[in-house]
């Protein structure tokens, strides 16, 4: 049950129509996880501070049981940081993903 936060200041009115169903498509398809098991929110307006400036920019956090570590995070960064800068046109700098291991006994 990997689950998706996606944080942007960013206003709602900037995002494109269908964010959360294509993060989903892309982040399941990366993990190899089924579609139907993940969980994206969207929050858009926050107040957020990178790199010396608060330019656009987003930060994804993606918890998931069992598919992390240090090997494998840099396969799936490609992919989804290109999804990123595509979904909410931004540069490779002004995106960050944070991957979490969830251990599957603190998921109900």
């Amino acid at each position: 049950m990997p689950l998706c936060y996606l944080y942007t200041n960013k206003k709602e009115s900037e995002l494109k129509d269908g964010i959360e169903s294509r993060i989903a498509n892309v982040v399941a398809e990366v993990l190899g996880k089924p579609l139907e098991r993940m969980i994206v929110t969207v929050v858009p307006n926050v107040r957020m501070f990178r790199r010396g400036n608060t330019e656009p920019t987003c930060t994804l956090e993606i918890s998931a049981v069992g598919v992390f570590d240090a090997e494998r995070n840099s396969t799936y960064s490609p992919t989804i940081k290109k999804l990123l800068q595509d979904e909410l046109d931004l540069p490779a700098e002004r995106c960050v993903i944070v991957y979490t291991d969830l251990d599957v006994n603190f998921v109900g």
